[in-house]
């Protein structure tokens, strides 16, 4: 059987990776699925985690790639059913998408195809998460959960990469790190998307005005709020914090996650 752990670059896979390095538990790949979504700083710290984990453990990480991008997926037709022809739009944010299955799920779960073996994959849900563990739909998979085995929730995570010097700075804005267009992030990760990458934020914007051109089946990432009126609101906002020399957002992500954390 080989050992995979599935990594993003959160913290929670993060502390989870190297935890179980520490212990001396068998680990065969460490796999990072590569959406073309992710934040710059996001590859800054993946590049500094595999050397890290080189330098200690002697393993890499192995980043993996598959044909499509979030933007060929969200402007491309349906192929079947009853809206085939018609333009997907934006990512389903109440389940799991075609954006988790296409650039995570199916791209992992092949990749544990090849090596021709079972695998166990482990995932990093901490435990108050206890309640999203789940089979794998394919029987050469078992997935497994370690932080939840530790009972590890996000303070024990945040203060043990801490300690490890392995902090993501993505933290000093957001509570959880995922693609830059999640449809799953709070309306404060939006604000924190418009306020600290405002270029993305104007990329996620002109999607969704092509989406509107196109009539998309999901013209919106926000369920019927467009950014530009939410673009209103939180220049508002900005204007009312101008002068506090630090605040703190009410982060609302506690129960949304993609397959990878």
């Amino acid at each position: 059987m080989k050992h995979i752990i599935s990594i993003s670059g959160g913290q929670d896979s993060t502390a989870m990776t190297v935890r179980m390095l520490e212990l001396g538990m068998q680990i065969d790949y460490i796999i990072f699925c590569e959406t073309g979504n992710e934040f710059d700083e996001m590859y800054e710290y993946l590049d500094r985690l595999d050397l890290y984990l080189k330098n200690k453990f002697s393993i890499g990480i192995t980043r993996l790639k598959g044909k499509h991008t979030l933007e060929s997926l969200v402007f491309s037709p349906f192929t079947r059913g009853e809206r085939k022809g018609q333009i997907r739009g934006m990512p389903y944010a109440s389940m799991m998408s075609f954006c988790t299955r296409d650039l995570k799920k199916n791209i992992s779960d092949r990749f544990c195809k090849s090596l021709n073996d079972d695998c166990c994959v482990y995932l990093g849900y901490v435990a108050r998460e206890r309640k999203r563990m789940h089979d794998s739909d394919k029987k050469y998979i078992t997935n497994k959960y370690p932080l939840v085995d530790w009972d590890w929730n996000e303070n024990e995570v945040s203060n043990y990469l801490k300690d490890k010097t392995l902090y993501n700075k993505l933290y000093d804005h957001f509570t959880r790190t995922g693609c830059k267009f999640c449809p799953k992030q709070s309306r404060d990760s939006w604000f924190a998307l418009y306020s600290y990458h405002r270029d993305d934020w104007n990329i996620a914007k002109s999607w969704e005005q092509r989406a509107t051109k196109d009539d998309a089946v999901i013209k919106t990432f926000v369920q019927n709020l467009p950014l530009e009126v939410l673009e209103q609101k939180f220049e508002q906002r900005l204007k009312r914090l101008q002068n506090t020399p630090q605040f703190q957002l009410n982060w609302n992500d506690q129960d949304v996650s993609c397959m990878c954390k």
